[in-house]
């Protein structure tokens, strides 16, 4: 599971979760999922392991694109 904690616009923590990265992945291209770009993420974690990342919600997908995320498996 990818678990993602953010500040809307409020400023207030927000999570949105997706199943798996490829659940993560679609929603992303598809632009189903109605977040702004320039959220700041909170916490970034994939299968329970922080991923210590720090930046907003648009620059998550180019993040994982990087990293490898098969230690996790």
């Amino acid at each position: 599971m990818l678990e993602i904690i953010y500040l809307n616009a409020a400023k207030q923590e927000q999570t949105i979760t997706f199943d798996s990265y490829a659940d993560f992945e679609r929603s992303q291209q598809s632009c189903s999922i109605n977040l702004a770009d320039y959220y700041k993420v909170v916490k970034l974690s994939y299968k329970g392991h922080d991923l210590a990342y720090s930046g907003t919600y648009g620059d998550i997908f180019f993040y994982l694109l990087k990293q490898d995320l098969s230690q996790f498996e």
